[in-house]
């Protein structure tokens, strides 16, 4: 969800009473700062930031700090991967909640020792790279303690998080349906891929390695993908990136924003198995809405028409 989950999309998203992400991705401090400071401008709820350990590097220590200066209320760290002691150590001391999202039930018992709040256990049905080579149902079998475990991938709908918690979750990270909302920053035609595309149109791969190398990722298939071999690394796109313009090779593990210019098909349009259920682009507020009335229908249909309870933890994934 790099340059996709935004301020707007983060804030649209917390203002429907969810919880919103705004993606820090390889943002350097001050534009880190920036993001968090113009997503809180924008709501007054909580909402949370991620990073990318593995990604940013030694940006990691600076994005953290950019965090903990510029919060104006306690928020939630959504770490994209295990976060090295001392960072996490630091966001707790300052009264933050922590998020972890792992692909084993090993890094998820690390991240209880952690103090994480939650572990996200992220299947292969997520769109995105890959933390490990189990799906969401495999994952929480394997994971029986605490903290409380939500899952990542191919939730959708309000009877895909029922289905998810019946089978232990505790909630849900969503990414795949903001991407095709008014408020997500992503390319226009990006976005009407989505909303064509079925689970036979996602495939998990290699081929866009460029920039984040070692992940298996799950777009939709295009000509990159379909290739019997590698295409050659050559100048496909142009896009903006932390406030300058930048060349886009293919291959490369930027996904397509709204400024990309170019060969779009050929980037990587990241993609859960949750998008087969996607065909209307919708603002934030009215997919979370529809989301808690599928939920709230499908539990009815469960408990045989008797009202229901409370409302599912549903949240987007910055990756």
């Amino acid at each position: 969800m790099g340059g996709v989950a935004g301020p707007a999309l983060a804030a649209a998203v917390s203002d429907s009473g969810a919880l919103g992400t705004v993606a820090l991705y390889k943002s350097n401090p001050d534009q880190s700062a920036a993001l968090v400071v113009d997503t809180a401008a924008r709501t007054r709820r909580t909402f949370a930031v991620n990073v990318i350990p593995e990604v940013a590097g030694r940006l990691l220590t600076d994005q953290v700090g950019a965090l903990l200066a510029s919060a104006d209320r306690p928020l939630l760290l959504n770490s994209y991967g295990l976060l090295p002691e001392p960072e996490a150590a630091r966001v707790l001391a300052a009264g933050h909640r922590l998020l972890i999202q792992v692909g084993t039930a090993a890094d998820a018992s690390v991240a209880a020792g952690l103090g994480a709040h939650g572990v996200v256990l992220q299947g292969i049905e997520a769109g995105g790279h890959h933390l490990g080579r189990l799906g969401i149902r495999e994952l929480l079998a394997q994971y029986d303690q605490e903290p409380a475990a939500f899952v990542a991938g191919a939730v959708t709908t309000g009877a895909d998080l029922l289905d998810a918690l019946r089978a232990g979750a505790s909630g849900a990270l969503c990414g795949t349906a903001f991407v095709v909302t008014a408020e997500s920053a992503a390319h226009p035609s990006y976005k009407a891929a989505l909303l064509r595309a079925g689970t036979g149109d996602t495939v998990v791969t290699d081929r866009f390695s460029i920039g984040w190398p070692g992940r298996p990722h799950r777009v939709l298939r295009g000509p990159v993908t379909d290739a019997p071999q590698p295409l050659p690394a050559t100048l496909i796109a142009w896009t903006s990136v932390m406030g300058g313009r930048r060349p886009v090779p293919r291959g490369s593990a930027a996904a397509p924003t709204a400024e990309a210019e170019g060969q779009v098909e050929q980037m990587a349009r990241y993609a859960g198995l949750g998008c087969a259920a996607l065909r209307t682009a919708r603002p934030a507020a009215a997919y979370v809405a529809g989301f808690r009335a599928e939920f709230a229908a499908a539990l009815a249909a469960l408990r045989g028409g008797q009202p229901c309870g409370k409302g599912p933890a549903i949240s987007t994934s910055g990756r």
